[in-house]
């Protein structure tokens, strides 16, 4: 089993956490691959917060073992994967895990508004990859 301290150290190593921003920043001919990766740790960090302060860091260490975090970017599988974990819990997480970027990102965040996981993300992916471009 991987230790949580292990994922942290090496996504924050790449990216320190909530600093997603610095990443952007690059103007290289891979800037958008670079963005790509500035979003999926921020999702990575953002995910791995949640259910740590949602259910414990111990609970944490079981979608790491089960590479769960590894589908982190494709929302669909995440959903599908955290849903057959979890069950109706994952709903519960997957608010928890989307209010952060958006909070992140100064996107409005409506509590009493249908959910759909999916769809929070891509508006979160899209916003992160437009104020880069705009930089």
């Amino acid at each position: 089993m991987m230790c949580v301290a292990n994922i942290t150290r090496r996504f924050s190593s790449i990216n320190p956490v909530g600093n997603f921003r610095s990443v952007q920043k690059s103007k290289s001919a891979n800037s958008k691959f670079t963005e790509e990766r500035a979003f999926s740790y921020l999702l990575i960090d953002t995910v791995c917060e949640a259910v740590g302060s949602a259910l414990g860091r111990n609970v944490l260490e079981v979608p790491v073992s089960k590479r769960l975090l590894d589908n982190s970017g494709s929302p669909r599988e995440f959903d599908r994967e955290l849903q057959s974990l979890f069950g109706d819990g994952a709903s519960v997480l997957e608010r928890l895990v989307v209010k952060d970027p958006y909070r992140k990102l100064s996107i409005p965040y409506e509590s009493e508004a249908p959910f759909d996981y999916e769809e929070s993300l891509i508006t979160a992916r899209e916003v992160c990859l437009a104020e880069t471009s705009l930089k």
